[in-house]
């Protein structure tokens, strides 16, 4: 009994204790914390494309052009801009607003210079900005509309730049492309403010089809078109009448026709209509009456005739060759009949038809060379010559003479050492002649049917002439020769220098 009242004892005067404890906690104040207060901030930040500044460069006096600048908040609370300054020339579109933390704002300037002077200033922002730069760079010059000097415009971009510029005149050249690169240029329609150019170049371009925005373009000195790949239309050219240096087009090989040209009535120096493939005709060129130095026509595939060229009555040299179409030159017959040409005549070459002056002028100045004949005289003084001939595996007979020599080239340096490439050829209508080449033997010549006359002369390691076996045997040397008997074959000067009797004889090699 004595325990129990022990235990109660003791867990009264404890449970007396505890709220005793907790009374007087109840009783102590409590004391708050009070709560830090955040600084408000409004940062501005100035973005700007690549720099530090806004250069307008040079604007034409009396053009307006823009730029774009951004104005960040990297603050926490509102940036309120009440005012925009900006020095005289330039506007903008906006001079107060309100920009929220973490967000921005596209300001345009505007620049519209209206005397040829430096525009140079700071734009001043007026706001509640608590961080930043408040002051911008800001240039630009006014400036004539003649452009002293050249411009090249390599990109899409370059030429939508210049143009913003509103120059109406070039004093130099305006290139549009260049040779080291391929240009993506798609248009030049915002150029059509320029009136006037010294020189016009436009070079390889891959995705440029016509030349639109140049229709107002006349052009004084010289004009090169080079290598654009998909130019199909020079239509544009039409303002252009006279040239003091050359005209030029090389290697477009998606242009059919020369209709732009047909104004031009003088060029300077040399015109130049050189290896395109589609170009159907020259009659873009009728209205040409003078030309101050050469004539050039070569690797037109396509073109048949020259009568295009019928109203030129002044050229130094003509050169005719590579058009595989072109057989008839009635369009330059008065030219040649008044000798308009203070030079010469080249030889034509792997044109269709092929004719000398005196075929021009007294016998046929158009003939329609049947397919697979090359007509008139070719001659071959190294391999590049022997590919030419026989690159389109085209040609099977030779209407007129074949001449291979390098009788003139030191012996380390000639290249001539088989005739294997001529296996296609099987007439020869004038004379064969090989003289001074490294071949050793005839081999190519197995298919020859037919033949004027042969030379072989100083080939000093020809010693097997067996490729002629089957001419002589069933072939015709000789046929059509009219010279001294026997001299239908001549041979002296090689390692082996078997005589005509030797060859029917079976002793063909040595």
């Amino acid at each position: 009994m004595n325990l129990v009242r022990y235990f109660l004892g003791t867990f009264l005067l404890f449970f007396v204790f505890t709220l005793s404890c907790c009374s007087s906690n109840d009783q102590e104040e409590v004391k708050e914390v009070p709560e830090s207060k955040v600084e408000e901030t409004a940062v501005i930040n100035v973005l700007i494309d690549d720099s530090n500044e806004i250069d307008f460069g040079d604007v034409v006096v009396g053009i307006t052009t823009t730029r774009i600048f951004s104005v960040q908040n990297t603050g926490n609370s509102t940036l309120n801009i009440n005012n925009v300054r900006l020095p005289s020339g330039f506007t903008i579109d906006v001079t107060s607003v309100n920009i929220s933390p973490d967000t921005t704002k596209e300001f345009v300037v505007t620049f519209s210079p209206s005397e040829i002077l430096d525009y140079s200033g700071s734009i001043e922002i007026e706001s509640n900005a608590t961080e930043g730069d408040e002051s911008i760079l800001i240039s630009g010059f006014g400036v004539d509309s003649i452009f002293e000097g050249s411009v090249v415009l390599n990109t899409q971009d370059e030429v939508e730049s210049f143009a913003q510029l509103g120059y109406t005149e070039i004093t130099g050249a305006l290139n549009i492309g260049n040779i080291n690169t391929v240009s993506q240029i798609t248009s030049l329609a915002s150029l059509n403010e320029i009136v006037y150019v010294g020189s016009l170049q436009v070079v390889s371009t891959g995705k440029l089809e016509n030349l639109d925005g140049l229709e107002n373009l006349d052009v004084g000195i010289s004009i090169q078109l080079l290598s654009n790949y998909a130019l199909k239309d020079i239509d544009a050219l039409l303002g252009v009448t006279k040239l003091s240096s050359y005209l030029s087009l090389l290697s477009n090989k998606e242009l059919t026709n020369l209709n732009g040209l047909s104004n031009i009535q003088e060029v300077g120096d040399n015109l130049r209509i050189k290896n395109h493939p589609k170009l159907k005709n020259l009659d873009g060129l009728s209205e040409v009456t003078s030309i101050k130095e050469d004539l050039i026509v070569e690797g037109n595939e396509l073109i048949e005739d020259l009568n295009g060229l019928s109203s030129i009555k002044s050229v130094v040299d003509i050169r005719i060759s590579g058009n595989f179409a072109l057989y008839n030159y009635c369009g330059i017959k008065s030219l040649i009949q008044n000798k308009g040409y203070s030079g010469g005549f080249g030889l034509t070459s792997f044109n269709r038809y092929n004719p000398s002056v005196y075929d021009i002028v007294y016998s046929d100045c158009s003939n329609e060379i049947p397919e697979g004949v090359y007509h008139g005289d070719y001659s071959i003084h190294d391999t590049y010559d022997i590919r030419q001939l026989t690159v389109r595996d085209y040609y099977h007979t030779i209407d007129g003479d074949l001449t291979i020599s390098e009788s003139w080239v030191d012996n380390e340096k000639k290249e001539i050492r088989t005739l294997e490439d001529l296996k296609k050829i099987k007439s020869i209508k004038g004379k064969f002649e090989v003289k001074g080449t490294l071949i050793k033997d005839l081999t190519g010549l197995e298919n020859l049917e037919s033949v004027e006359q042969i030379v072989f002369i100083g080939n000093a390691q020809l010693s097997d002439y067996c490729g002629l076996n089957s001419l002589l045997q069933n072939g015709n040397l000789g046929e059509g020769f009219y010279g001294e008997p026997g001299e239908e074959y001549m041979c002296s000067g090689n390692l082996y220098n078997p005589s005509l009797l030797d060859l029917q004889n079976a002793k063909c090699a040595e």
